[in-house]
């Protein structure tokens, strides 16, 4: 007779090998997102409330806790057990159309949901488990106008049985009757204090040795990103096969123009030789790097104390890459809309000369 086999459940947090860093070390509870005081006391605020929890308008750059204090809210409101039961998570970006609100968001919006307050859950603890479910609509300023206005009937009608968690980049792109509707809550920057100490916390716990000039240096690859950091960081630890990157500098894995490469790109566009642009360009273009990474380092280069052009020749440049970035982000060739801004930048300082 066959003896019945217990199942193992796995927790998650402990496969490492498989699991990306971001997720494995993404904040469980508001007390460990980082440098956002404000938002968090509000939020605290805001689970007190319990039933009268409002709509919610997360707003601020990227990487800086917007999805990871919602989901950590959620898990304090509705635990283990009901967790997936009440919160649906989407992506606006993936379909930017008014079916991702009326088929997804719709269907699950108009369902009623009972209190459950004081239940003790699988973990041993009990939750207020209130009686709505939370929709959580990450990058919605990538919603097309249509959608944002069929989600906010849907704000309306379902707001007895549903409360939704708007999450955007720019709050600039939410339509007015949404934002009005909402709890703004902004989310800053990180400070590099806050995000040295949660790099040095991945990196402990993950075994890689780092030293102040390579953290340095990936805060300066990931932008104030700790989300980018994370990635950059298990990047670099598999792609170099080792545990000491205190000499790392994080430009290949970021996709970043090394120094040596970007200078000769430099110096061919102020050149006023269109032929050394040309064949700088096109060499860079064929070792794989990215069109918007070139145009952003360009931008940095302009608008820095090195690049010695005069103020009136530097905003013309500005304006012509910011052109340029429109046309990329409409899938232009890279290689074509290079060359067009190379040739406007040469044409700005001839005009200047």
């Amino acid at each position: 007779m066959e003896q019945a086999r217990k199942k193992t459940k796995i927790d998650p947090l402990a496969v490492g090998s498989t699991q990306p860093w971001v997720e494995k070390y993404r904040p469980r509870k508001l007390d460990d997102v980082q440098s956002q005081e404000h938002a968090v006391n509000a939020l605290r605020k805001c689970l007190s409330a319990g039933a009268n929890m409002p709509h919610m308008l997360f707003h601020g750059p990227a990487g800086t806790g917007k999805t990871s204090s919602i989901l950590a809210v959620c898990h304090e409101l509705f635990g283990p057990d009901y967790f997936k039961l009440r919160v649906k998570e989407l992506n606006a970006s993936d379909d930017r159309g008014i079916a991702v609100v009326r088929e997804k968001v719709k269907k699950f919006a108009q369902g009623a949901a009972a209190a459950l307050p004081h239940k003790i859950q699988s973990d041993g603890k009990a939750y207020p488990v209130p009686g709505f479910k939370i929709v959580i609509l990450d990058e919605a300023d990538a919603l097309l106008p249509d959608a944002q206005a069929a989600l906010r009937r849907m704000m309306e009608d379902f707001s007895d049985v549903t409360r939704f968690c708007i999450l955007c980049n720019y709050v600039s792109r939410i339509i007015d009757p949404i934002a009005s509707r909402c709890a703004k809550f902004r989310f800053k920057p990180l400070t590099e204090e806050a995000l040295f100490g949660r790099i040095r916390v991945v990196a402990d716990s993950e075994g890689l040795k780092l030293s102040e000039e390579s953290l340095k240096r990936l805060d300066n690859a990931a932008q104030g990103d700790l989300r980018l950091a994370i990635t950059l960081l298990q990047s670099a630890a598999k792609y170099r096969g080792s545990s000491d990157l205190t000499r790392e500098s994080f430009t290949e894995v970021a996709g970043i123009v090394p120094d040596d490469a970007f200078s000769a790109y430099v110096d061919a566009l102020f050149s006023g030789n269109f032929g050394v642009m040309y064949s700088t360009t096109a060499t860079l273009v064929k070792q794989g790097f990215a069109a918007n990474q070139l145009v952003h380092q360009l931008l940095q280069h302009v608008v820095g104390s090195r690049c010695t052009a005069s103020a009136v020749s530097k905003s013309n440049i500005c304006l012509k890459i910011a052109q340029t970035e429109r046309r990329l982000l409409d899938r232009g060739d890279d290689l074509i809309q290079l060359l067009a801004l190379g040739s406007a930048v040469q044409e700005v300082l001839i005009v200047s000369a």
